[in-house]
């Protein structure tokens, strides 16, 4: 579906607080190195083989994981617990609010990336690995309770927030979508297509309707899961180059802010409405002069801030909150 987007909008606040805090970046197409699960003001960035939490009012940094035997190329929180993932198919997973963790290898290659997610009242990590697979673990016991094969290696999975789903995407252009039954089976139920090159980030949005697809090409694909047809392409502002290579995409998580955010390989990041997408702010994140790579975005629980990792610094943006929550006349919320 042809979308004419205007870009003439601003959903979130041009000038972000800036935090002197280094992030690292161990894989060039692997870009989503920064969490924020609990609270708007912490979040959680790699740098080097440490994961660090850093507190936004107190503006003081502290280790969550320490001393690595490897520099993460993954991270993920989730259901109170936070995973990081290393180059050689090592983990470490630590529960947030104890002191409890556990470190192992899952076997394989990279482990590309993970999501935590909850089923039946159960905790689930899932572990996207090169080796063709997604693995599945129980927490806390790290039970493997299952593995899931695709035709190629496997970059990102999401599985919807109703628990019901499950997108997957690696190095082509195949979308994979599942079904995730009441017993906790995986059962593929499409492929589709995204755009012509490897896919790197999947998200759905909050009610489980729509997920997004982000590519190396620089594009963005959004479907609803009704139709295998295309509810919108996107490009990123540098497309079709590899400064335009469209690496991590989030829709907002909570509200009715409604955003879907998609960074860039290096110095812009693009937030689109997420109710029509056919208006998009473009927001170039590096300071004037110079590129700078971009280590991962994420919104606060409630939607109502980003963040963006770069190499030598962490911004906080505020979203429009009062805007998003206008919506058109006569519509229905």
């Amino acid at each position: 579906m042809t979308i004419y987007v205007r870009d003439d909008v601003e959903f979130v606040k041009q000038y972000p607080k800036k935090y002197p805090q280094r992030t690292t970046i161990q894989h060039p197409q692997l870009r989503d190195l920064i969490a924020c699960p609990k609270s708007r003001n912490e979040f959680y960035f790699v740098h080097q083989n440490n994961v660090f939490g850093y507190e936004t009012e107190t503006k003081q940094a502290s280790h969550v994981l320490k001393d690595l035997t490897f520099s993460p190329t993954s991270l993920t929180t989730g259901c109170g617990y936070l995973a990081a993932g290393g180059p050689r198919s090592q983990l470490m997973v630590r529960q947030l609010s104890t002191s409890w963790f556990a470190q192992t290898t899952v076997g394989g290659s990279i482990n590309n990336a993970l999501c935590i997610s909850s089923h039946l009242g159960s905790t689930r990590l899932l572990i996207c690995n090169n080796d063709e697979t997604i693995k599945v673990y129980s927490l806390p016991g790290l039970q493997r309770l299952t593995s899931l094969s695709l035709p190629t290696p496997v970059n990102y999975a999401s599985v919807s927030p109703d628990g019901r789903k499950m997108v997957a995407v690696g190095d082509t252009n195949a979308v994979y979508l599942f079904d995730i039954s009441a017993s906790g089976g995986y059962q593929q139920i499409a492929t589709w297509t995204a755009t012509s090159d490897a896919c790197f980030s999947c998200s759905w949005n909050q009610t489980s309707e729509k997920f997004a697809v982000a590519s190396q090409d620089g594009s963005v694909c959004v479907w609803d899961i009704r139709s295998s047809e295309k509810l919108a392409k996107l490009t990123t502002r540098q497309y079709p180059h590899t400064k335009g290579a469209a690496r991590c995409v989030k829709f907002s998580p909570s509200g009715s802010i409604d955003l879907l955010m998609y960074s860039e390989h290096v110095s812009y990041i693009n937030l689109v409405d997420a109710r029509t997408f056919n208006e998009r702010q473009t927001l170039r994140v590096a300071s004037p002069g110079f590129d700078q790579h971009i280590s991962g975005v994420t919104y606060t629980p409630d939607s109502k801030t980003i963040f963006v990792g770069l190499e030598n610094a962490v911004l906080e943006y505020g979203v429009d909150t009062m805007s998003r929550r206008c919506f058109p006349e006569g519509s229905i919320i």
